[in-house]
């Protein structure tokens, strides 16, 4: 299962992981996602519970135009 989580303190909620020991399966990385003639973007990060679940964790960083297709 992976479940998409938006957070306000994207850096914040990486430290307190990593101080309980858990490793990101993806570390922050920007991403910019396409909607209509926009693109949206978010600062994300990917880690696993204890369970086995994959938290894909998000915080909004804004839109831009998007490029001519």
């Amino acid at each position: 299962m992976h479940l998409r989580i938006e957070v306000d303190d994207l850096a914040a909620l990486e430290e307190r992981a990593g101080a309980s020991g858990a490793e990101p399966r993806l570390p922050i990385e920007e991403a910019w996602y396409r909607r209509d003639d926009l693109e949206v973007g978010q600062r994300q990060l990917v880690v696993q519970d204890p369970d086995g679940y994959l938290l894909r964790l998000f915080e909004e960083i804004g839109s831009r135009p998007a490029a001519v297709r």
